[in-house]
Protein backbone atom coordinates (compact mmCIF):
# COMPACT_ATOMS: atom_id res chain seq x y z
CA UNK A 1 0.00 0.00 0.00
CA UNK A 2 1.43 3.26 -0.56
CA UNK A 3 1.71 6.37 1.14
CA UNK A 4 -1.65 8.13 -0.66
CA UNK A 5 -3.72 5.13 -0.69
CA UNK A 6 -2.61 4.79 3.44
CA UNK A 7 -3.56 8.74 4.02
CA UNK A 8 -6.73 8.17 2.03
CA UNK A 9 -7.77 4.88 4.28
CA UNK A 10 -6.69 6.99 7.20
CA UNK A 11 -8.82 9.69 6.56
CA UNK A 12 -11.90 7.33 6.20
CA UNK A 13 -11.25 5.26 8.95
CA UNK A 14 -10.71 8.45 11.10
CA UNK A 15 -13.79 10.38 9.79
CA UNK A 16 -15.96 7.43 10.95
CA UNK A 17 -14.61 6.89 14.41
CA UNK A 18 -15.57 10.80 14.80
CA UNK A 19 -19.18 10.57 13.28
CA UNK A 20 -19.88 7.41 15.62
CA UNK A 21 -18.26 9.30 18.55
CA UNK A 22 -19.93 13.03 18.08
CA UNK A 23 -22.21 12.90 15.73
CA UNK A 24 -22.81 14.00 11.70
CA UNK A 25 -23.23 17.61 12.85
CA UNK A 26 -20.01 18.17 15.33
CA UNK A 27 -18.12 16.69 12.64
CA UNK A 28 -16.06 19.03 10.88
CA UNK A 29 -12.81 18.80 7.44
CA UNK A 30 -10.42 19.92 10.13
CA UNK A 31 -11.38 18.19 12.96
CA UNK A 32 -11.17 15.07 10.53
CA UNK A 33 -7.54 16.45 9.30
CA UNK A 34 -6.01 16.95 12.84
CA UNK A 35 -7.54 13.16 13.59
CA UNK A 36 -6.12 11.48 10.84
CA UNK A 37 -2.68 13.62 10.63
CA UNK A 38 -2.96 14.22 7.32
CA UNK A 39 -3.13 18.65 5.67
CA UNK A 40 -6.64 19.70 5.59
CA UNK A 41 -5.91 20.96 1.71
CA UNK A 42 -4.72 16.44 1.28
CA UNK A 43 -8.14 15.55 2.92
CA UNK A 44 -10.11 18.26 0.31
CA UNK A 45 -7.99 16.71 -2.45
CA UNK A 46 -10.07 13.58 -1.34
CA UNK A 47 -13.41 14.68 -0.62
CA UNK A 48 -14.70 18.11 -1.80
CA UNK A 49 -16.79 18.25 1.64
CA UNK A 50 -17.83 16.98 4.60
CA UNK A 51 -20.97 15.41 3.04
CA UNK A 52 -19.05 13.96 0.34
CA UNK A 53 -16.58 12.42 3.45
CA UNK A 54 -19.44 10.95 4.85
CA UNK A 55 -20.50 8.88 1.44
CA UNK A 56 -17.54 7.68 1.21
CA UNK A 57 -17.25 6.11 4.96
CA UNK A 58 -21.12 4.76 3.85
CA UNK A 59 -19.69 3.26 0.79
CA UNK A 60 -17.08 1.75 2.84
CA UNK A 61 -19.64 0.20 5.31
CA UNK A 62 -21.86 -0.94 2.53
CA UNK A 63 -18.88 -3.00 1.41
CA UNK A 64 -17.97 -4.09 4.60
CA UNK A 65 -21.01 -5.51 5.00
CA UNK A 66 -21.26 -7.05 1.66
CA UNK A 67 -17.92 -8.77 2.25
CA UNK A 68 -19.36 -10.07 5.31
CA UNK A 69 -22.67 -11.73 3.70
CA UNK A 70 -20.47 -13.21 1.07
CA UNK A 71 -18.14 -14.53 3.42
CA UNK A 72 -21.18 -16.41 5.59
CA UNK A 73 -22.71 -17.79 2.39
CA UNK A 74 -19.36 -19.47 0.99
CA UNK A 75 -18.51 -21.02 4.11
CA UNK A 76 -17.47 -24.69 3.66
CA UNK A 77 -19.56 -27.62 5.04
CA UNK A 78 -21.98 -25.55 6.40
CA UNK A 79 -25.45 -26.50 5.60
CA UNK A 80 -27.77 -24.42 3.21
CA UNK A 81 -29.86 -23.09 5.98
CA UNK A 82 -27.63 -22.60 8.43
CA UNK A 83 -25.72 -20.56 5.42
CA UNK A 84 -28.32 -18.34 5.09
CA UNK A 85 -28.74 -17.84 8.93
CA UNK A 86 -25.00 -16.76 9.35
CA UNK A 87 -25.66 -14.42 6.26
CA UNK A 88 -28.39 -12.54 8.07
CA UNK A 89 -26.40 -12.23 11.42
CA UNK A 90 -23.54 -11.09 9.39
CA UNK A 91 -25.63 -8.25 7.66
CA UNK A 92 -26.61 -7.02 11.21
CA UNK A 93 -23.70 -7.56 13.55
CA UNK A 94 -21.94 -4.24 12.90
CA UNK A 95 -25.43 -2.12 12.15
CA UNK A 96 -26.02 -3.45 16.10
CA UNK A 97 -22.87 -2.60 16.88
CA UNK A 98 -23.12 0.96 15.61
CA UNK A 99 -27.21 1.81 17.33
CA UNK A 100 -25.78 0.32 20.54
CA UNK A 101 -22.23 1.77 20.29
CA UNK A 102 -22.86 4.97 19.60
CA UNK A 103 -25.28 7.35 21.08
CA UNK A 104 -25.74 9.55 17.71
CA UNK A 105 -26.99 6.55 15.37
CA UNK A 106 -29.98 8.00 15.57
CA UNK A 107 -28.78 11.33 13.55
CA UNK A 108 -26.59 9.45 11.80
CA UNK A 109 -29.29 7.34 10.37
CA UNK A 110 -30.84 9.92 10.05
CA UNK A 111 -28.43 11.83 7.67
CA UNK A 112 -27.65 7.85 5.79
CA UNK A 113 -31.09 8.19 4.66
CA UNK A 114 -30.97 11.45 3.43
CA UNK A 115 -27.34 11.31 1.57
CA UNK A 116 -26.52 7.66 1.02
CA UNK A 117 -29.94 6.20 0.68
CA UNK A 118 -28.92 4.97 -2.59
CA UNK A 119 -25.94 3.39 -1.27
CA UNK A 120 -27.50 1.02 1.32
CA UNK A 121 -30.69 0.38 -1.62
CA UNK A 122 -28.39 -1.11 -3.85
CA UNK A 123 -26.60 -2.88 -0.78
CA UNK A 124 -30.24 -4.52 -0.06
CA UNK A 125 -30.57 -5.44 -3.60
CA UNK A 126 -27.13 -7.24 -3.75
CA UNK A 127 -27.70 -9.24 -0.54
CA UNK A 128 -31.05 -10.11 -2.22
CA UNK A 129 -29.49 -11.44 -5.01
CA UNK A 130 -27.22 -13.54 -3.28
CA UNK A 131 -29.51 -15.11 -0.73
CA UNK A 132 -31.33 -15.96 -4.11
CA UNK A 133 -28.58 -17.56 -5.61
CA UNK A 134 -27.64 -19.37 -2.78
CA UNK A 135 -31.32 -20.76 -2.76
CA UNK A 136 -31.16 -21.43 -6.59
CA UNK A 137 -29.72 -25.19 -6.85
CA UNK A 138 -32.11 -26.48 -3.45
CA UNK A 139 -35.20 -28.20 -4.89
CA UNK A 140 -37.46 -26.97 -2.18
CA UNK A 141 -36.39 -23.56 -1.40
CA UNK A 142 -35.76 -22.24 -5.40
CA UNK A 143 -39.45 -22.23 -6.74
CA UNK A 144 -40.14 -19.48 -3.68
CA UNK A 145 -36.52 -18.03 -3.83
CA UNK A 146 -37.26 -14.29 -4.12
CA UNK A 147 -39.90 -14.36 -1.63
CA UNK A 148 -38.02 -16.23 0.86
CA UNK A 149 -35.04 -13.68 0.14
CA UNK A 150 -37.25 -10.68 1.16
CA UNK A 151 -38.88 -12.35 4.01
CA UNK A 152 -35.57 -13.94 5.35
CA UNK A 153 -33.86 -10.96 4.98
CA UNK A 154 -36.09 -8.04 5.99
CA UNK A 155 -37.96 -9.87 8.71
CA UNK A 156 -34.27 -10.70 10.36
CA UNK A 157 -33.49 -6.89 10.09
CA UNK A 158 -36.84 -6.00 12.18
CA UNK A 159 -36.13 -8.89 14.52
CA UNK A 160 -32.33 -7.65 15.19
CA UNK A 161 -33.69 -3.81 16.35
CA UNK A 162 -35.94 -5.15 19.11
CA UNK A 163 -33.08 -7.45 20.20
CA UNK A 164 -31.47 -5.98 23.81
CA UNK A 165 -28.19 -7.55 23.29
CA UNK A 166 -25.92 -9.08 20.81
CA UNK A 167 -26.09 -11.99 22.18
CA UNK A 168 -29.99 -12.04 22.18
CA UNK A 169 -30.09 -10.94 18.43
CA UNK A 170 -27.59 -13.66 16.99
CA UNK A 171 -29.91 -16.26 18.71
CA UNK A 172 -33.10 -14.77 17.88
CA UNK A 173 -32.09 -14.44 14.23
CA UNK A 174 -30.70 -17.80 14.08
CA UNK A 175 -33.63 -19.49 15.85
CA UNK A 176 -35.79 -17.10 13.37
CA UNK A 177 -33.98 -18.50 9.94
CA UNK A 178 -34.30 -22.02 11.18
CA UNK A 179 -37.95 -22.10 12.26
CA UNK A 180 -38.81 -19.96 8.81
CA UNK A 181 -36.56 -22.53 6.37
CA UNK A 182 -37.85 -25.64 8.48
CA UNK A 183 -41.40 -24.50 8.16
CA UNK A 184 -41.25 -23.55 4.33
CA UNK A 185 -39.65 -27.14 3.27
CA UNK A 186 -42.32 -28.99 5.59
CA UNK A 187 -44.93 -26.96 3.45
CA UNK A 188 -42.77 -28.19 0.02
CA UNK A 189 -42.70 -31.87 1.07
CA UNK A 190 -46.60 -31.59 1.77
CA UNK A 191 -47.64 -29.55 -1.43
CA UNK A 192 -45.08 -31.71 -3.80
CA UNK A 193 -44.95 -35.47 -1.55
CA UNK A 194 -42.00 -37.87 -2.89
CA UNK A 195 -43.37 -40.42 -5.09
CA UNK A 196 -43.76 -43.60 -3.49
CA UNK A 197 -41.67 -46.68 -4.42
CA UNK A 198 -44.09 -49.02 -6.55
CA UNK A 199 -44.92 -52.10 -5.45
CA UNK A 200 -45.11 -55.31 -7.32
CA UNK A 201 -48.43 -56.34 -8.50
CA UNK A 202 -50.58 -59.06 -6.38
CA UNK A 203 -49.46 -62.44 -6.89
CA UNK A 204 -46.08 -61.83 -8.72
CA UNK A 205 -44.18 -63.44 -6.54
CA UNK A 206 -46.23 -66.40 -6.44
CA UNK A 207 -46.16 -66.89 -10.45
CA UNK A 208 -42.59 -66.35 -10.07
CA UNK A 209 -42.06 -68.75 -7.68
CA UNK A 210 -44.62 -71.42 -9.48
CA UNK A 211 -42.49 -71.16 -12.80
CA UNK A 212 -39.82 -71.78 -11.43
Amino acid sequence: MNDENARYRRALRSAEELFKKIGFRAVTMQLVAREANVAKATLYSYFKNKDELYLAVCGRMADILRGAVETALAKPRASLDGRLADAVIAKQQPIFALVRGSAHAAELFSYTHSLAGEIFAELDQAILRMLRGAMADDAQLAPQAAQLARTLYFGSGELARRSATAAEMEADLGAFAAAYLTGVRALARKNNPAPRARSAPRGASRTRAVKR
